[in-house]
């Protein structure tokens, strides 16, 4: 469920220009990598030869010296602004489909039905088409010597950038075959210098195809147009504009993941997402590490090379950190988990367990497992932790694993350390424990807690709000709102001590 402060994309030209500020950032790794290890081979090698086998012999040397090359490891407190942008820009795409906004690459996938891959994989090719730079770069990641400087990608270049391992390149190089949708469509083409191998062929759209996915409003009718006359090889039935005409959604069944995007257009109404959470110096520090963990996860682990010294009995490096929020409701652990969601910039997703009938826990594994979100907050987390879980063993190290296995974070929340057993403690760091707010926490979060639009009244003692009453940020927050609502029906419009007074009592049920 996408929050309602996601705003659509205007056009689709916007939503290229999100896209291929996406691609950027991956190029621009890509090339960090590349003169990285042109630096190490051109230090030691002495002939062409030297060059072609540096596979062979670069990790029997010892390299000295500081890795230049505008790496992103000169820049290590430099926030990563990749992280999580896909996510964002998926949730302006839902928006935008939903408002009848019309964009071409997503109404292409959605056509077709392509995958992640196969997406990226048009807006590669798309790219030359759009700026030349693109071409540029392709030439040198691609060595121009052996592409001719074309400027258009190789499947071996398409395969470097997309995929993360091997078994991501195994699956990805299946839809580059002579069966995958976009060329049994005629829309791609992958051209043979001569009789070249697959790596080193060229991609390329059609340029009908272009015309479309450039386009300021595309058309479904156009779109259509490309597909039924030009698939003569296809086994599919090629499916008429009538019988896609309104694109109506799948009927599915709700999510039971809910979803918090920050805005990627506007700015925080605070520069410092960490300035609007009271916490203690400690947890803050601990909160603001666990975000450079993801940030500079990549840069640590493949730049820097630590991936490479995991144990040999570990299958990889641990990739996802799973932390456990202890604290009373309302002491702050879903302002955290927000607060880390924008320092990220990446959507939140959240569930409560609590709120979740047990027949519904095995549909929400699969949901986590298939979404795979770089931001996870499970509430309520002693449901599937405790001893009386309605989870097997089995089923929540399945979970467990995959969490791990994949980039981002998993925030675990409960209101006490010892309703989760000790097997799961003994694996989960941190553990982050949220305290009820002492004195000046408490009269900093009164203060805060109403808007500048807010007329208050000059009387209010705050320091005595926040001595007299022991509350937590939340129930502070519930109690402002409470007020107002009493302020407004008073004659002179003014928030005043009564009416805190008189809130504080209907929130803490003491009438």
């Amino acid at each position: 469920m996408q929050s309602d402060s996601v705003e659509p994309f205007p056009d689709n030209w916007t939503y290229l220009r999100a896209e291929l500020a996406w691609l950027d950032r991956v190029l621009a790794l890509a090339v960090a990598r590349h003169r990285k290890e042109t630096k190490e081979v051109d230090r030691f090698a002495h002939s062409r030869a030297d060059r072609v086998t540096s596979h062979w012999w670069k990790g029997l040397v010892t390299l000295e010296g500081e890795v230049s090359y505008d790496s992103p490891v000169e820049m290590p407190r430099r926030r990563s602004p990749q992280l999580g942008y896909q996510q964002q820009i998926d949730a302006k795409v839902q928006v935008s489909q939903q408002r009848g906004i019309s964009l071409g690459i997503p109404s292409l996938c959605r056509r077709l039905q392509l995958n992640a891959f196969e997406k990226n994989l048009v807006l590669m090719t798309l790219a030359p088409e759009v700026n030349r730079r693109y071409g540029r770069l392709y030439s040198y990641l691609q060595e121009m010597e052996q592409t001719g400087g074309t400027g258009l990608p190789t499947v071996d270049l398409i395969l470097r950038i997309l995929c993360r391992n091997d078994a991501e390149w195994q699956a990805a190089r299946r839809y580059l075959a002579a069966d995958s949708v976009l060329i049994q469509q005629q829309l791609l083409t992958v051209e043979p210098l001569q009789k070249e191998a697959l790596l080193t062929r060229f991609i390329k759209l059609v340029d009908p195809l272009v015309n479309y996915l450039l386009a300021d409003q595309p058309k479904l009718a156009d779109l259509e147009a490309l597909l039924c006359p030009l698939s003569p090889v296809s086994d599919r039935p090629c499916l008429s504009l009538v019988d896609h005409l309104p694109v109506l959604p799948q009927p599915i069944s709700p999510s039971l993941i809910d979803c918090w995007t920050p805005p990627i257009d506007e700015p925080s109404h605070s520069p410092n997402p960490w300035s609007d959470l009271v916490l203690p110096d400690a947890l803050m520090a601990d909160l603001q590490h666990l975000c450079q963990r993801v940030q500079f996860a990549e840069q640590v682990d493949e730049i820097w090379g630590f991936q490479q010294l995991s144990h040999p009995l570990q299958s990889s490096v641990q990739r996802g950190a799973i932390a456990l929020l202890v604290g009373s409701t309302g002491t702050g652990k879903t302002s955290a988990a927000q607060a880390i969601a924008q320092i990220l910039a990446i959507p939140l997703f959240y569930v409560d367990l609590a709120l979740l009938k047990a027949t519904d826990q095995p549909r929400l594994l699969t949901e986590i497992a298939a979404q795979s979100p770089r931001l996870l907050l499970i509430k309520s987390a002693e449901v599937w932790f405790n001893r009386n879980s309605e989870l097997s063993e089995a089923e929540l190290n399945q979970f467990w694993n995959g969490r791990q296995s994949s980039p981002g974070i998993t925030l675990l929340s409960t209101t006490q350390k010892q309703c989760i057993r000790p097997k799961w403690r003994r694996q989960i760091y941190p553990i982050l424990e949220f305290p009820i707010p002492d004195e000046p926490s408490r009269l900093r979060l009164w203060q805060q807690s109403f808007p500048a639009q807010v007329p208050l009244d000059c009387t209010i003692d705050w320091a005595k709000l926040a001595h007299q009453f022991r509350l937590t940020g939340g129930e502070i927050r519930a109690i402002a709102r409470e007020a107002a609502f009493y302020a407004m029906e008073s004659p002179n419009l003014k928030l005043g001590m009564e009416h805190l007074v008189r809130a504080y009592k209907v929130v803490k049920g003491k009438r």
